[in-house]
């Protein structure tokens, strides 16, 4: 589970939540062609995502999950995002995807971030890593087409 401190505001999680959210409404979807990795919290975030924008990544292709809507977004059992969520879900869970989100989904429970960046090719992929990795990400896994792996 991530650190917290006892005083720690959720204003940084909401300022985070609306500048690099997933699009309103929209389940969030296995991704494609992205890293993802787990960060203690909204500090680490937003330096994380500074530093993946001084590399050049688009701002518009990162995403962060954290705050309270984070878990309903997610939506492990698809259930808020009526019957195309939970066919999307049922189908994941058919392809072993479904421990992932439900891990991620407690780690959001739990005060923690998420941060997904893009990884189209070789380069970018280790770029964002790398980032990730020196932001202190954990849990990483990168997701390609139809297949993931862990990468730290």
């Amino acid at each position: 589970m991530p650190e917290r401190f006892e005083n720690e505001s959720t204003n940084d999680n909401a300022r985070l939540d609306e500048m690099f959210a997933p699009p309103p409404g929209s389940l969030k979807r296995e991704p494609r062609h992205q890293v993802i990795a787990r960060l203690a919290g909204p500090d680490e975030a937003a330096a994380t995502v500074s530093a993946l924008i001084d590399a050049g990544v688009a701002t518009d292709e990162v995403f962060v999950l954290c705050g309270e809507g984070a878990v309903q977004r997610l939506d492990p059992t698809g259930r808020h995002h009526g019957l195309k969520g939970r066919l999307v879900r049922a189908v994941q869970t058919i392809f072993g995807a479904e421990p992932f989100i439900a891990e991620d989904a407690q780690f959001l429970e739990h005060g923690g971030v998420i941060v997904a960046a893009p990884a189209r090719d070789s380069p970018e992929r280790k770029t964002v890593t790398q980032i990730l990795r020196e932001q202190g990400g954990t849990k990483m896994r990168y997701h390609g087409d139809m297949t993931w792996e862990d990468v730290g």
